[in-house]
């Protein structure tokens, strides 16, 4: 099987010359967190994400931010060496590419609807491979974001008094645009006031930023006010195919495991599911 398949055809790219702001008002109305960076003629140049950004929030020429020279395949690469690549390398967004000009984009997702129909039945806990960090429901916003930049982990199971699992917590959750103030992050990345009708919705994908330019001080409210309460788990002896139908369901990067009584036993990622399209 080849991935021309399952791509994305034309995907949305960001084009040099740019700026940071063209690019985050790309990433926020299209609801993505990177994009390949192409020239004039679609030639492929790059990628360049929201972690880039993050990493350099004075930057402002996306030439110095993105990353050059990324990895590519061809219409005509196995699914197979594909998802190898990307798992091995970590690669989230792989361009497809025709005498260098962009033609496609497979991401994770595309490859999660593989697992799926393949009815891949290895069990989810053979392919967990990252350490999970639990946090307790009454834990402050603040200390929680300590918690996430020191352990660069951004997805973290919320416990309840009982330890038990009673929510999900992400990096996104904790810059939720209602506790910053309009004027502050309009400025802060020049998006003009006749464009947040679009701007709210998308602003939890580049909040980070806003944080650390702005340096906004997070409540101290417990991190139960932000958590994902309406959460799907899986069973760690579930077949792989029924986490990839669920995460691909549900736009998610990664959910929570439970054992037989439901209690929180991991976490599996949507990279870690690629495995199973080539061992």
């Amino acid at each position: 099987m080849n991935i021309s398949e399952v791509m994305v055809p034309e995907p949305i790219v960001a084009r040099l010359p740019t700026t940071r702001d063209e690019v985050l008002s790309l990433l926020v109305k299209n609801k993505r967190t990177g994009l390949p960076v192409v020239d004039e003629n679609n030639k492929v140049l790059g990628m360049i994400t929201r972690k880039d950004i993050f990493d350099n929030p004075e930057e402002e020429q996306v030439a110095v931010l993105m990353e050059w020279d990324v990895p590519t395949a061809s219409p005509n690469t196995t699914l197979e060496k594909a998802a190898r690549l990307m798992f091995e390398e970590n690669i989230r967004r792989l361009p497809v590419v025709r005498k260098g000009e962009i033609v496609g984009l497979i991401t994770p997702s595309d490859m999660l609807k593989v697992v799926e129909k393949r009815k891949i039945d290895l069990p989810v806990e053979d392919l967990i491979r990252s350490h999970t960090v639990c946090i307790h429901k009454c834990t402050p916003a603040n200390v929680a974001a300590t918690m996430i930049n020191l352990s660069k982990v951004y997805a973290m199971p919320v416990l309840d008094d009982d330890a038990e699992l009673c929510g999900l917590v992400t990096d996104r959750d904790l810059f939720d645009f209602k506790y910053l103030g309009e004027n502050v992050t309009l400025t802060t990345l020049g998006i003009s006031e006749d464009e947040d009708s679009w701007t709210w919705e998308g602003l939890r994908n580049v909040m980070n930023l806003y944080y650390q330019e702005a340096k906004i001080d997070l409540p101290r409210d417990p991190i139960e006010k932000f958590m994902s309460r309406d959460l799907s788990t899986i069973y760690r002896r579930a077949p792989v195919w029924e986490a990839a139908r669920t995460m691909r369901r549900k736009d998610y990067d990664q959910m929570p495991v439970v054992d037989k009584d439901d209690h929180i036993h991991a976490m599996i990622y949507d990279m870690d599911l690629l495995r199973t399209l080539f061992d």
